[in-house]
């Protein structure tokens, strides 16, 4: 029966060892550096409480030095590890010197191994531990912080805010991270950048991903705020979801490694929103068309406000080039809405002016004078907020009516 770890000692020299006896131990790929042994003890302190590990039957104890991890094993027939270090998760490493013999200590974060080698070079072992534990490690924190600035994307891109700075930041570590895989000789350059390109490949991911949920997320909001009557807040979602909607493709265009299925998703939530706007825009001429047949007035003016305050969300909200309607189509519509409302309340207070010259009654007379004045009223202050358009000639007919008003009260001026 081979004696695995003795024959990868291969006589005891730590340059001389062969992998070739543990199979069962090492992952695949993962390529032994150094071999050490002793009489059959390992050190091991975990949260401050130290143990001294034995092997039975007069085995030994053995440690393991690869390109990835550091391994102490019992006995000289190991199925698995007693004890496994990933290089990535190495904090110091260091020989304690002694008149007889060398003690080899390594640390983590939260656990450390003292091993008391009689075969191999611990100093050799260490000095490899030191330099290619340090690449694998120092990356480790790259990534982590990579990672983090992930988050940060995600976090951001759902909150509605700019989530590019944070991509920066990712790939700022990862140019730190492709730095470790490059500066010690001996270290695994494949492996490391295999790992960076994990985490690149996250961040692709996630950069997609992001800008598709955003996108969906303010379609829900269109569809839900159409339903209620709350154009502002749907023509808002409306702009932010297409401008989601554009950065995923940009996005898309952009990485090396789409998710799976992403252009489908993206393909099919712009069809969505494309028909959620058209909808809506058609929905704001089918108003003007019922203003424009309209024989009353009041009917009339229902419907081109309906139709006004449309078209305003949508302005309001920076509609351009969406539905596909431009900011100055839109602009343009909107301004003949105006005027189709400006007539249409002129007309109604105009009709009610009428109403009041031709009763007989007083009172009444002046209640639909009082109601005239309203309604020029109502279009002075619209004609106040829109170009094009002069409050001042609106004004002037609500002076016009309330002294008809007054003076049918039998209010004398005097001069």
């Amino acid at each position: 029966m081979f004696d695995r770890v003795n024959d990868a000692i291969s006589g005891g020299g730590s340059g001389e060892v062969d992998a070739e006896h543990l199979d069962g131990l090492l992952r695949d790929g993962e390529e032994l550096q150094h071999a050490l042994a002793n009489d059959g003890t390992i050190e091991h302190t975990e949260d401050g409480r130290t143990t001294t590990i034995e092997s039975g039957g007069g085995h030994g104890a053995y440690m393991l030095v690869t390109d990835e991890r550091v391994l102490w094993v019992l006995g000289d027939q190991p199925e698995t590890a007693e004890i496994a270090f990933e290089m990535n998760r190495l904090q110091t490493s260091h020989v304690r010197k002694g008149l007889i013999n060398s003690k080899l200590e390594i640390q983590t974060y939260d656990e450390s191994v003292v091993f008391d080698p009689d075969e191999g070079d611990a100093e050799e072992a260490e000095d490899y531990i030191s330099n290619v534990g340090s690449s694998w490690a120092d990356m480790s924190s790259a990534l982590a912080q990579a990672r983090d600035a992930i988050a940060a994307y995600e976090d951001a891109c759902e909150r509605g805010a700019d989530p590019n700075q944070h991509a920066l930041a990712a790939r700022s570590q990862f140019s730190q991270a492709r730095r470790c895989a490059t500066r010690e000789d001996r270290a695994p350059e494949q492996k490391i950048r295999a790992e960076i390109q994990e985490v690149v490949t996250e961040l692709a991911h996630t950069r997609v991903n992001s800008w598709l949920d955003r996108a969906e997320s303010r379609y829900e909001t269109v569809e839900a705020a159409l339903d209620e009557g709350r154009y502002g807040d749907a023509c808002e979602a409306y702009v932010d979801a297409a401008e989601a909607v554009e950065e995923a493709r940009d996005v898309i265009d952009d990485v090396d490694d789409v998710p799976e299925g992403a252009r489908s998703r993206l393909d099919a939530l712009e069809a969505d929103l494309r028909g959620s706007g058209e909808r809506f825009l058609d929905d704001a001429v089918g108003r003007c068309e019922t203003a424009l047949d309209a024989e009353e007035a009041t009917v009339a003016v229902d419907a081109w406000e309906e139709a006004f305050d449309r078209y305003r969300a949508a302005a309001d909200a920076g509609w351009n080039g969406h539905a596909p309607v431009s900011e100055d189509a839109l602009e343009y519509q909107l301004t003949w809405v105006t005027a189709g409302l400006l007539e249409a309340m002129s007309a109604h207070a105009a009709a009610l002016e009428r109403e009041g010259d031709e009763t007989d009654d007083t009172d009444e007379a002046g209640d639909y004078y009082e109601d005239a004045e309203a309604w020029f009223e109502r279009a002075r202050d619209l004609a106040g907020e829109r170009p094009h358009h002069d409050a001042d000639d609106y004004e002037t007919e609500r002076d016009r009516v309330e002294e008809k008003r007054l003076e049918s009260a039998g209010w004398e001026f005097g001069g």
